[in-house]
């Protein structure tokens, strides 16, 4: 660097540090906010003392344009600029702000380098931290150990937006069978012939603390449920003791009817599920209803056509996931025939 571009740096550091302390008298000018940018930016290529206090001032400036440009400016200063990084991450009380200093303290670094990181970021109010963490622990598969621990405590988020997510880049389970009323190629109406109520007594339920059920074979015909709790169906599971906010499983056999005669289709229809449902039919997935909190009232229903055993016994799984006040299968599951 030469001795005029480092005298003005100095220069420019001066005055801006004779701005932030003596504040803003009036409301700032544009163009002040556009040099204060620019002054950030050039502040990468300047290795004095003087940078990094300068840039951490510029991190609680009010343009979120010299904030970015102080994040990226920072990266620049090695493992000072590193630490104020990972206390901008911590503790600056820019949502916006902190989002930068994540994507900027975990670029050009693999997941599992950076998970003291990403565990921080996942606690974080603002989702876009959540989410943004939530993407890079997804972005390497399989995940094991540390990160696999980390993804499942971002599939628990509050917010759906983290746990699709997650869900979308592990879930193992996929179905994308049409409903018969939602096939394009159907040009008849749909008429619902016969309704068969499932059993709303006899079911069991386990708390899935780690959301890992699925990983231990909760969902197959042959599991052994005789240990798990009994639970009704059409009521919410506290008023039966289950004083739960997170993912529990429910697991029951019911009786089909014969086969009709006349027969298009075969539905699940479930009333309500609060708020969340992933279903099994005979150990095969079917499909799902999680729409988030926007969900726990509204009914779904599921095409069984190719799997159900009529006549027979047939084994329902639902892996059901509430977020918050009353949990569970509270309203009816039926068994529809279509024509």
């Amino acid at each position: 660097m030469t001795m005029q571009r480092r005298a003005g740096l100095f220069a420019g550091t001066m005055c801006l540090t004779i701005i932030l302390a003596a504040g803003c008298a009036g409301p700032r000018l544009a163009g002040n906010a556009e040099a204060r940018r620019q002054h950030a930016l050039a502040l990468a290529n300047l290795d004095d003392a003087n940078a990094v206090p300068t840039l951490t001032a510029l991190l609680q400036d009010d343009n979120v344009l010299v904030r970015r440009a102080a994040v990226h400016s920072l990266a620049a200063h090695g493992q000072p600029g590193q630490n104020v990084l990972h206390q901008t991450l911590r503790e600056n009380a820019d949502g916006q702000t902190r989002r930068m200093a994540l994507q900027i303290l975990c670029q050009q670094r693999r997941p599992d380098d950076c998970l003291d990181i990403l565990e921080t970021a996942l606690t974080d109010q603002p989702l876009p931290v959540r989410v943004y963490a939530a993407a890079l622990l997804a972005s390497e598969l399989p995940a094991t150990g540390r990160r696999q621990q980390l993804l499942q405590k971002a599939s628990r988020d509050e917010d759906l937006a983290v746990r699709s997510l997650v869900m979308r880049a592990t879930w193992p389970f996929h179905n994308d069978t049409v409903l018969l009323r939602n096939r394009p190629d159907w040009d008849y109406d749909v008429v619902v012939t016969e309704r068969h109520p499932l059993p709303e007594t006899g079911w069991k339920i386990a708390i899935d603390d780690d959301a890992q059920g699925h990983t231990r074979n909760w969902f197959k015909p042959e599991f052994d449920d005789r240990s798990w709790a009994d639970i009704a169906i059409a009521k919410a599971w506290e008023p039966q003791g289950i004083n739960h906010d997170g993912f529990a499983w429910y697991r029951r056999t019911f009786k089909a009817p014969a086969k009709p005669a006349r027969l298009n289709a075969a539905e699940l229809l479930f009333e309500g599920v609060d708020e969340s449902a992933w279903v099994w039919l005979n150990g095969v997935y079917i499909g799902d209803h999680d729409l988030g909190l926007d969900g726990w009232n509204l009914p779904f229903s599921l095409d069984v056509t190719k799997l159900l055993k009529w006549g027979d016994d047939n084994q329902l799984t639902v892996r059901v996931h509430d977020s918050t006040m009353a949990g569970g299968i509270w309203k009816p599951i039926t068994l529809e025939v279509l024509e």
